[in-house]
């Protein structure tokens, strides 16, 4: 039995479709959408030593004046603030239990409540490290 079958070419359609140009944006308005802590005050009520034994309970205030600037009870010192992959990272600078670092989350942002986040003495020289965990909320 013989068959005969006749082909013709067809170019498909190119995948994904062509992208049709697009406008040119001459506006050059900058809009920094970035979260900052700038004009925000915020009150130490607690923190715990290494995670372990009773929150000692405190007052402090904390009040981000600048970019990277703050005031820890009336005391002026310098802190950083920028995004990580998962979080926000907040190093504040000269607190009574030296430069503290840690992580704050977009949750605590909102909320403007921070229950027991490890934060980590990085002082130079500290060979210890130790770890504090802060209770804190916005006012």
């Amino acid at each position: 039995m013989l068959v005969i079958v006749s082909c013709q070419k067809t170019n498909p359609p190119p995948y994904p479709p062509p992208i049709p140009p697009q406008p040119i944006v001459t506006d050059t308005t900058v809009i920094d959408t970035a979260t900052n802590l700038i004009g925000e005050t915020w009150v130490i009520d607690g923190y715990r030593v290494n995670g372990i034994g009773a929150i000692i309970t405190i007052s402090d205030t904390l009040v981000f004046n600048t970019i990277n600037s703050y005031t820890f009870n009336g005391n002026t010192a310098t802190y950083s603030f920028y995004t990580t992959a998962s979080a926000y990272s907040l190093t504040m600078n000269y607190t009574p239990w030296g430069n503290l670092t840690g992580p704050i989350f977009e949750g605590n942002l909102t909320s403007g409540v921070i229950l027991g986040l490890k934060f980590t003495d990085i002082t130079m020289g500290s060979g210890n490290q130790t770890d504090y965990y802060l209770w804190m909320h916005r006012i």
